[in-house]
């Protein structure tokens, strides 16, 4: 075996030995803990203003269905942010109990662990801000702009749940929904 194929191969043995040793499973657990926990501060943090309080009021909303006016959440949109990973931390338990202990013995074979689990979430938690930041709202464009027509609409004669006859003339400056049942008889 040559110079590189050594070298590959001890490559290969020292990264499935992060996989076989128990130090993933580690990480893995702090990370979940730490994830939760991220999580549990973004339902926590209050509505006051200032980027922080800004992109949870915006996660609340858009991923736990927070309604400002009853200020509740959607309790149901959780169960996906906190049982997938309690499910993935109870699994790593299961399946690598010997080897955790293992870690918890040494010392700096945890904090490494636990510390590489802070630095991966903390990423984590600045690439949700950093994806989250866009225009301030006043900045926005008017999102139906390009949907506007100049259009008229044709002059057209319908009949009213009342059975009168109307034009759209007679709503003119009024917003008017125009709605239509098809049905095989004439008379409704």
């Amino acid at each position: 075996m040559g110079r590189v194929g050594e070298t590959a191969r001890k490559l290969l043995k020292a990264a499935g030995g992060v996989f076989e040793d128990g130090r993933f499973a580690v990480f893995m657990l702090a990370a979940l803990v730490f994830w939760n926990g991220l999580m549990l501060a973004l339902v926590a943090i209050p509505p006051e203003r200032g980027p922080l309080s800004e992109f949870a009021g915006e996660f609340r909303k858009w991923c736990f269905r927070y309604d400002a006016d009853s200020e509740t959440i959607d309790w149901t949109f959780t169960i996906p942010f906190f049982s997938v990973p309690l499910v993935l931390g109870v699994a790593t338990l299961v399946v690598y109990p010997r080897q955790i202990l293992g870690v918890v013995r040494r010392p700096h074979t945890l904090i490494a662990c636990i510390g590489a689990a802070v630095v991966v979430v903390a990423a984590a938690s600045a690439g949700l801000v950093w994806s989250s930041e866009s225009l301030p709202v006043a900045d926005r464009p008017f999102p139906a702009e390009k949907l506007r027509t100049a259009y008229e609409a044709p002059v057209f004669e319908l009949v009213n749940q009342d059975s009168e006859r109307i034009t759209l003339q007679d709503f003119h400056g009024k917003v008017v929904i125009v709605t239509g049942i098809y049905t095989t008889c004439p008379d409704t």
